[in-house]
């Protein structure tokens, strides 16, 4: 876990509000959903088993954002449930979501959502949160500022070489939140060292980018650093350490003299248009929620030092406007 976060089981959160959540059937596969039409009660099944739930991802395939989702729709299929897992990487993510957004809303379709949805929607790339609704938060992922291994021994190593020479600083495309975040660092430092931003679309991209020597550093997420041993943290992006032993005596930013006064780490969730039938996305945050606490899941979580925040349907608004507004800064 990260960010000194207090231990967790699961099921609980670093909000207050955060209540620990229903302990769910092994298999939740069929939800009979009871609605009207044209003045009669009618009972649908939601979601037929016949019918695969698209799963988003806007992301390419092996990245994170990849990863972490299809191994949660794995333990959706092992609960029953008929998923497939889409990828659409295109301009950051803003296809991905716009996808979503252009499919019928019939709970079939759903956002394997990041950062990017909401700095995609603040830079005006698409409507994205202002048109979907969280089904579920999943948790957060901070983000590191990494070298290759030998490439600089520490943070101080860093500045002191980019005084004098030409940094490369690899991270993903504009509006993204990596972006963002590389932005603040970069201004931190000047004028007195000599950094630009190289783009990716994401993906391995990055991580390519720094073992091969085509950029001097990445702004990748912890998730991203623990997957690869070629890859040297420097600082960690957040005010908080991280509590996984690989990473625990990285220093922060803020100790480091440079705070950046904006969320350093990615939240994920899963996300629908908000025009979906209220009693459809109760189902979706079933099965959801079913395949998060499945052991394998979490697992998972505590393998890659997620920050588990799982929240559920009718609790997940207020935390979203908190990142919405802290995304903002």
């Amino acid at each position: 876990m990260l960010l000194n976060a207090p231990k967790s089981d699961g099921k609980n959160s670093r909000l207050k509000f955060i209540a620990a959540a229903l302990i769910l059937p092994a298999f939740v596969v069929l939800t009979v959903i009871s609605v009207t039409l044209g003045g009669k009660p009618k009972d649908i099944s939601f979601p037929n088993p016949n019918k695969a739930i698209q799963l988003v991802v806007p992301f390419a395939k092996g990245g994170k954002t990849d990863i972490m989702f299809r191994r949660l729709a794995e333990n959706m299929k092992a609960n029953g449930t008929n998923v497939e897992v889409l990828n659409i990487p295109e301009d950051g993510g803003v296809a991905g979501i716009e996808y979503v957004l252009s499919e019928k809303a019939d709970g079939y379709t759903v956002l394997a959502s990041t950062a990017a949805t909401i700095t995609a929607t603040l830079s005006g790339k698409t409507e994205g949160y202002k048109k979907l609704v969280m089904v579920a938060g999943l948790n957060e992922d901070p983000f590191m500022l990494v070298t290759k291994k030998n490439r600089f021994g520490s943070f101080e190593d860093f500045l002191e070489h980019s005084r004098t020479n030409e940094i490369n600083i690899v991270t993903a495309g504009n509006g993204t939140l990596g972006y963002k975040i590389t932005e603040k660092l970069l201004q931190k430092l000047a004028p007195t060292s000599k950094c630009r931003i190289l783009e990716t679309n994401g993906g391995t991209s990055e991580m390519d980018a720094v073992i091969s020597g085509a950029a001097d550093l990445g702004v990748i997420t912890q998730f991203e650093a623990i997957s690869n041993p070629s890859i040297k943290p420097l600082v960690i992006l957040t005010d908080g350490h991280s509590q996984t032993p690989l990473f625990r005596d990285i220093p922060t930013i803020r100790e480091e003299g440079f705070p950046l006064d904006i969320l350093g780490s990615a939240f994920c969730s899963v996300m629908v248009r908000s025009d979906v039938n209220p009693n459809i996305l109760v189902a979706l945050e079933s099965i959801v929620e079913a395949a998060y606490y499945s052991e394998d899941f979490q697992r998972f979580q505590d393998n890659y030092a997620l920050i588990k925040l799982f929240l559920p349907l009718n609790q997940g608004s207020e935390l979203f406007e908190e990142f919405i507004k802290k995304y903002s800064d």
